[in-house]
């Protein structure tokens, strides 16, 4: 148990959850907050309801009154979504987390901890473990960014009790300075869904500001190896691709944008080819859909490439040195594994 001073000395965290027709999943996250080991007074729970049609604002008023609601008119989707939760945001740090979740009792204290013992981490997550916890021997994961623009997590062998860094966070738990967050804009809207974390901490790296992983906060995910997760949508297909351009027009060196874009240009076109194969005429269309969408708005990515460039601090050599850029022929196996589940 902490000491009177020491817990009137932790800051202000708010929690943010944004939540679309995922009422069966509130009760186990919200009472699972709600046995934080961490003072009532220093945390706020926010959910930012997408339009939902199944009764979870209700359920939630009714249930959990402590809980703050931001109704929203629209589905806004994760990005969006969060940066409206995060504007009435009262606390100095801010974790966003999957409603599909529930978290142990030292989840927020063990992050908060990780900060305020190391001033340089800005953004951290927490380790995720699968929802029913029923996996004997549980593998640890690395986060890291690719020349295709995405993000891959590859196994580890790091002790339980030790945290390192990582090319991305998991937007399932993510914890990140509101100050670092506002200043980096949040998180980039016209992604929707997939791979808004990952740009996050991607433009945090540019700045030299680092992604922890911390294995002593622990969570249980529905989505942590589950196949029929959100990632079997449809929508991935097109959300995953035109958001993997974009971070690659934003957020690599010019030169390595050419090569880069090259490479995802190939890969796309494989892609393309093998959905035609299979028959996934929705694949197909969504693959085009995406190719339009980042034509339509290179205006508005370069414009945003300008402003994240001009606060670079490192360079892509350097980050591909620390081990954060994963090496390009695992990271085009793992995107093909990856999408195998949008079929």
């Amino acid at each position: 148990m902490m000491q009177h001073k020491e817990r009137e000395t932790l800051p202000l965290v708010s929690i943010i959850i944004v939540n679309w027709n995922g009422k069966k999943w509130l009760k186990d996250c919200f009472e699972s907050l709600e046995k934080l080991d961490y003072p009532k007074d220093k945390y706020e729970v926010i959910m930012g309801d997408n339009a939902s049609s199944d009764d979870s604002v209700e359920f939630t008023d009714k249930n959990f009154p402590w809980i703050k609601i931001l109704k929203l008119d629209n589905n806004y989707g994760f990005a969006e979504g969060n940066n409206k939760c995060a504007k009435i945001a009262k606390g100095e740090f801010l974790v966003f987390l999957n409603n599909d979740t529930f978290v142990d009792k030292n989840w927020l204290i063990e992050l908060v901890n990780s900060v305020i013992k190391d001033k340089s981490i800005k953004i951290c997550e927490s380790l995720e473990k699968p929802y029913a916890n029923n996996i004997k021997e549980f593998l640890f994961y690395k986060r890291y960014l690719t020349l295709l623009g995405s993000g891959v997590k590859d196994k580890c062998i790091e002790s339980i009790d030790k945290c390192y860094i990582e090319g991305y966070a998991n937007g399932s738990s993510l914890m990140i300075e509101k100050k670092l967050f506002d200043h980096l804009d949040g998180f980039d809207e016209s992604y929707f869904m997939y791979g808004e974390e990952l740009d996050l901490c991607w433009k945090a790296w540019i700045m030299e500001f680092k992604s922890m992983m911390i294995q002593s906060s622990i969570y249980y995910h529905k989505g942590c190896g589950d196949s029929h997760s959100v990632k079997t949508r449809k929508s991935f297909c097109m959300h995953n691709t035109k958001n993997r351009m974009m971070n690659i027009l934003k957020n690599f060196e010019f030169h390595n944008v050419i090569y880069a874009i090259l490479i995802s240009f190939l890969y796309n076109s494989f892609q393309i080819i093998k959905y035609l194969l299979l028959r996934c005429p929705h694949s197909v269309i969504d693959t085009i859909k995406a190719h339009l969408f980042v034509i339509r708005n290179l205006p508005e990515i370069f414009k945003k490439r300008r402003i994240i460039q001009k606060n670079r601090k490192i360079s892509d050599k350097e980050l591909y040195k620390m081990g954060l850029i994963f090496p390009l022929s695992k990271s085009i196996k793992k995107e093909i594994n990856l999408s195998k589940r949008e079929y």
